[in-house]
């Protein structure tokens, strides 16, 4: 039996939707749920740069071939292997804040300084603002204001579309041609690994969308899909709880070991692989995520964070990048 609405409260009840001295309920705390993992300029290592046009040599050896010499033989000079000069561009990147003096001190969700809480924010930003820089196709430039070229820029190695596809020169200096999209698969992503081995590189790390990786997880290795893999394990199983595993974190070449990295800030469609060992970020003294305090124009505090530096891929033949991704 349906209970009656009761009545509207007697005239002149005083409710809460009526108080003033009712106090807000605000939680002490901000939250925030942007990330700021950045897997490519963390794996980088840090060795600095001195000129904003930074450069660097790498050299290869002659190929290996039959080396059989007569006894007591007459030396006869092979060519030199010259080495390779290349170089990037230190690119600024830079956030600024300004907060009054008077919010500075009123007391604030947090209890914080809102001037150094925002400083803190900013550096996430720039970090964030480095990793789509350093995992872009993007072709460096000298002219103001300068860009850096993104790793991919650097990577000969790898697979691009059909039809016009045409990969990177490797040197940096540009992005190569965009060819017709197509869906990845194993057999791509194991002859870009074997390209950067047989050059002597060892990528450990793949960089990618979160939607390829999530296009990752169902493709098939010797003809048997991840999910009927799933089913037979369930099957074979004693009975009780078990968790099934819908990802992919590691994928196992003949090559080596490949660790797989969604990245939220990298490019979409193409897939980076690295060899931790060869890539550096090179900074220029004391413009590593430096926070500047400006100079002041009234009753308020003005700041910022700068980074001014690039990205060095010491041997670029030791990562690849697999394009034109229709995931």
């Amino acid at each position: 039996m349906a209970v009656p609405p009761m009545s509207a409260a007697p005239a002149n009840t005083y409710i809460e939707t009526a108080a003033v001295g009712v106090r807000e309920d605000l939680a002490d705390i901000i939250y925030r749920i942007d990330p700021d993992e950045t897997p490519l300029v963390s794996a980088c290592s840090r060795v600095g740069s001195k000129q904003v046009l930074t450069e660097w040599i790498v050299q290869e050896l002659n190929p290996a071939a039959d080396n059989s010499q007569p006894e007591g033989f007459t030396a006869v000079m092979q060519a030199v292997v010259k080495p390779v000069r290349l170089n990037n561009v230190c690119q600024i990147l830079a956030r600024t804040v300004g907060v009054s003096n008077t919010l500075r001190v009123v007391d604030v969700v947090g209890g914080e300084d809102e001037y150094n809480r925002n400083m803190i924010l900013r550096g996430m930003e720039v970090k964030r603002d480095l990793e789509l820089a350093v995992t872009s196709p993007l072709v460096r430039t000298i002219t103001d204001p300068r860009h850096m070229s993104g790793l991919p820029c650097y990577t000969a190695f790898g697979a691009r579309g059909a039809g016009a596809g045409v990969m990177p020169i490797g040197d940096g200096s540009n992005a190569g041609t965009a060819g017709t999209p197509y869906d990845l698969t194993l057999a791509v992503v194991n002859t870009a690994i074997q390209q950067c081995w047989q050059a002597g590189g060892n990528p450990t790390l793949a960089i990618m969308s979160g939607n390829i990786k999530n296009y990752f997880a169902t493709l098939s290795q010797g003809g048997t899909n991840n999910a009927i893999v799933a089913q037979n394990i369930v099957m074979a199983s004693p009975t009780g709880e078990m968790t099934i595993q819908g990802a992919v974190d590691v994928y196992r070449t003949n090559f080596g070991t490949l660790q797989l990295t969604p990245d939220r800030f990298c490019p979409a469609h193409q897939m980076l692989l690295v060899s931790t060992d060869y890539v550096e970020m090179a900074p220029l003294p004391e413009r590593d995520m430096i926070q500047q305090d400006y100079a002041q124009t009234g009753d308020n505090s003005q700041g910022g964070v700068v980074f001014e530096g690039c990205i060095r891929p010491t041997a670029p033949k030791a990562h690849a990048t697999i394009f034109d991704l229709n995931q």
